[in-house]
């Protein structure tokens, strides 16, 4: 049996919410059933079974003993994970592979099976169960909220997480149920099954940690909506776990995950706004933005505090300003993190990841009235992406053709249309032929390079001459600070020939998706 899952992780406020929620018992079918459970996960030395996505568990409830067989489980795609389920009764605490009735399957687990088969990890867990049916009746769906703890290795961590298992109805409307219960955030959803999450405490390389981008595969695409499904897809799962990220860890790359994750997303957006329409974006573009420059808050401090002062402290030992400049970055980033994170707390924030899965999910661009979107949907994605890469190259070179006359804000807006296009290109970069893709992009990221000085430089004389700047007290914070913004502006003048150089490298390559 396959089923179709929404799993999202919960605060100690989010489960109190839950479990007390009036929309909650509006939906629901009849009365919560509470219930104990321990699963006990098998594998081989090797893990030869998580290797092909495989989860093997006896699972105790209502005091006998279930044998599960999952297929396909680990990384989920924002929150929603189909595997196969395959349950049999078993005598006892005891594996019984002969149990499973499809030969093949069989075979193929026994054959994994030879080097033996071991308790890898366990849960234990209370759940909470009910069913909920939207209104109209399209959907129903069991909701369990569970919380225990995962262990594995000796180490154990506890949990709480909230599960949608689609019972009727469509993926689709899941997410609408889900949106009707979640009302309020942070959505994170959960990235990997029980089983995995408790192997990683035993081994460290499998636990779920930054998120970064990945190559989105439109080989097999027709349209330019099919497209936009697996480009926005990736976008969402690029941020929302780093979203997550920043709520709950110190992690220096949280933030800028985040915001790079919404930034490529907003991208997107804008690429195929001609096609989607432009009122159906507004709103998510707008929450990807405001994301984006909470994570930048954060990132520019960490940036500034341990990378370029941190920098000057080691080339510049004897100058104690560096070292209270970097302690006065730090208090000051530690404020700004505790604003972000309510910031991201706030209702409407706190949903968005819930709220673009459901709408990419529903297809929420489709208006009825608009005759000419489906056209403009079925549209094959090959020459419009070409159109989306011709803009903004043109964009590009609005500034790249008069680049040795550039002012320095021109300068800077050459550098952020230089990002679009760069995020454009690893969009769609599998329509194109790799080797011009893998040449386009060296010669763009030379260039981003080139202008990383000039934007560090900028960030830097922005944040450390504010009139309530980090150290504005301090004289040797000040004396510390006057030195590094005086000595990034003569870097960044000092590389922009190489810029220059750069942009005729890149521009004498041109457009390879026209090739």
């Amino acid at each position: 049996m396959q089923e179709i899952e929404l799993k999202l992780g919960l605060d100690a406020a989010q489960e109190k919410r839950l479990r007390s929620s009036a929309v909650v018992k509006e939906l629901s079918e009849g009365p919560a059933v509470t219930e104990s459970l321990w699963s006990v996960y098998y594998d081989t030395p090797d893990h030869a079974l998580r290797a092909e996505g495989i989860a093997l568990r006896l699972r105790r409830m209502r005091g006998e003993w279930v044998q599960t067989l999952k297929c396909a489980t680990g990384d989920m795609a924002n929150g929603l994970s189909s595997p196969v389920e395959i349950e049999y009764d078993v005598s006892g605490q005891n594996l019984d592979l002969t149990r499973i009735a499809d030969h093949d399957l069989r075979e193929h687990l026994i054959g994994l099976s030879r080097a033996g088969l071991a308790p890898v990890a366990e849960t234990r867990f209370r759940r909470t169960r009910r069913m909920l049916a939207l209104p109209d009746g399209s959907v129903r769906a069991e909701f369990a909220i569970d919380k225990g703890t995962l262990s594995s290795g000796g180490t154990s961590e506890s949990f709480t997480e909230a599960e949608f298992e689609l019972k009727e109805g469509t993926p689709s409307g899941l997410y609408d149920l889900a949106a009707r219960v979640m009302t309020l955030g942070p959505i994170r959803f959960a990235r990997a099954s029980k089983s995995e999450r408790a192997l990683a405490l035993s081994q460290p390389d499998l636990k779920p940690g930054l998120r970064k981008a990945r190559p989105v595969d439109l080989n097999g695409v027709a349209s330019v909506e099919e497209a936009a499904i697996l480009i926005l897809t990736e976008g969402l799962s690029h941020a929302a776990p780093n979203i997550a990220m920043v709520l709950e860890s110190d992690d220096i790359n949280g933030p800028h995950q985040m915001r790079v994750g919404l930034r490529r997303l907003r991208s997107a957006l804008s690429a195929f706004r001609p096609a989607l329409g432009r009122d159906a974006l507004e709103s998510i573009g707008r929450q990807a933005q405001f994301l984006a420059a909470e994570a930048g808050r954060i990132r520019d401090l960490d940036v500034l505090a341990e990378e370029i002062v941190m920098a000057e402290a080691e080339a510049d030992a004897g100058e104690p300003g560096h070292q209270r400049l970097i302690a006065a970055i730090r208090t000051r980033r530690e404020q700004v993190r505790v604003e972000v994170r309510k910031a991201l707390r706030q209702p409407e924030p706190s949903v968005f990841p819930l709220d673009l899965a459901r709408f990419i999910a529903n297809r929420g661009w489709v208006v009825g009235s608009d005759h000419d979107q489906t056209a403009r949907l079925s549209q094959p994605v090959l020459p419009f992406a070409q159109k989306v890469l011709d803009k903004r190259w043109k964009a590009v070179r609005v500034w790249g053709d008069r680049i040795e006359d550039l002012t320095i804000d021109e300068r800077h807006e050459m550098r952020k249309e230089v990002k679009k296009l760069r995020y454009l290109v690893d969009a769609f970069r599998t329509l194109f032929d790799p080797e011009h893709v893998a040449e386009f992009t060296r010669r763009v990221k030379l260039l981003q390079k080139a202008f990383g000085a000039l934007n560090d430089s900028a960030m830097t004389e922005i944040v450390l001459m504010a009139p309530d700047a980090p150290g504005i007290d301090d004289p040797l914070a000040q004396r510390s600070a006057g030195r590094i913004i005086g000595k990034l502006l003569a870097q960044s003048d000092a590389l922009w020939p190489a810029a220059i150089g750069d942009w005729h490298h890149l521009a004498e390559f041109g457009r390879f998706w026209r090739r």
